[in-house]
């Protein structure tokens, strides 16, 4: 097959694909022909982009170009690591090289969806968190040591203190190592718990802060124990009531309120089982007069990377979601005149 022949070949085939796609030359990265798509996406024909350099395409990035230098020495189909942006949307890129193109080679951009970027941030993260929970081990390790010598040595100290150190000390060592982001929680070590018990750690937490509030707490005194993973019902309980408090006001009237009770399930009715299963869970409902969530961002609070905070991670309110999913519980923000308040569902 001749060169021209070859061309007008690949040009056909190149307007039926739904990727931009360019073609271009190896000597000088000179755009040879762009199809219709590429046309779109950049709001220029093709008689205009022929002949112009891809560095003019990519925003100069020498690293990028230098990459594609070096990758079209090469035969093959080729995913460059670096993403790049073009109107609004990242683009993943794609060379494609082979000898029976001779002088030529394409560059195939494929948009990037949400949900990998979403996905592609989350391996990131649990990079990061498998190096802090190998690098963290001294010095939770010193902290424990240290609140053991404190209470050899002094007698004039705060029991309750120091042992509040100790087991946070061992919950962060715990949580780091075992934490990712993208794989499902294994939460198999479950433990009969007093879900009060847990609340009112997290408050003791809370009160030590330094601007006060009003903290309301109505627990229902009949809850029984419930079968929980301690470390990260806590976790979550310590997300929702640290958000509670920041977004405070913190004048006279603004408190937090804690409250608590029972929740009587439906009959579910199984075949061939002459009784009905009654499948009973505790509420919880933690109120804020704080500075509130607007009702439009009340159905995006959940998403992961998404903070109505300056400095926020969107990481919080993430992880409290999967950690209550995944005690087959359920979670809700309701933000209504003032007041913010978490409904948490926990069955038995």
């Amino acid at each position: 097959m001749s060169e021209i022949t070859s061309s007008q070949l690949f040009k056909t085939i190149f307007e039926l694909l739904p990727q931009p796609i360019f073609l271009l030359k190896k000597n000088n990265l000179k755009i040879e022909y762009c199809n219709l798509e590429t046309q779109n996406l950049l709001g220029k024909s093709n008689e205009f982009l022929v002949d112009k350099e891809l560095e003019d395409i990519f925003s100069k990035d020498s690293i990028l170009i230098s990459n594609i230098s070096e990758i079209i020495k090469k035969n093959g189909v080729f995913i460059i690591k670096d993403n790049i942006k073009l109107k609004n949307f990242l683009f993943e890129i794609q060379c494609i090289t082979s000898e029976e193109l001779k002088n030529k080679f394409f560059i195939v951009l494929k948009k990037i969806t949400k949900e990998k970027n979403t996905f592609e941030k989350m391996n990131y993260l649990n990079e990061i968190f498998s190096f802090l929970s190998h690098e963290i081990n001294n010095p939770i390790s010193s902290i424990k040591l240290a609140s053991d010598l404190i209470k050899k040595r002094y007698t004039n100290v705060d029991d309750e203190l120091l042992e509040i150190i100790k087991s946070e000390a061992l919950r962060i060592t715990r949580l780091f190592h075992n934490f990712t982001l993208t794989e499902a929680k294994n939460i198999s070590i479950k433990k009969k718990e007093n879900i009060h018990e847990l609340i009112r750690l997290c408050l003791f937490k809370i009160k030590q802060m330094p601007n006060k509030l009003n903290i309301s707490e109505q627990f229902d005194p009949s809850l029984p124990l419930i079968e929980i993973n301690r470390d990260l019902i806590i976790q979550a309980l310590d997300n929702i009531l640290i958000n509670a408090y920041e977004s405070s006001l913190f004048n006279k009237s603004s408190y937090l309120k804690i409250k608590t009770r029972f929740v009587v399930g439906e009959s579910i009715s199984i075949p061939n089982i002459k009784n009905s299963i009654k499948k009973n869970s505790l509420k919880i409902s933690i109120s804020d007069n704080g500075n509130g969530i607007p009702k439009e961002l009340i159905d995006k609070i959940f998403l992961p990377f998404y903070s109505t905070k300056k400095r926020g991670s969107g990481i919080g309110l993430f992880l409290v979601k999967r950690i209550i999913d995944d005690h087959e519980g359920s979670i809700v923000l309701e933000s209504q005149e003032g007041v913010t308040t978490a409904q948490i569902i926990l069955p038995f």
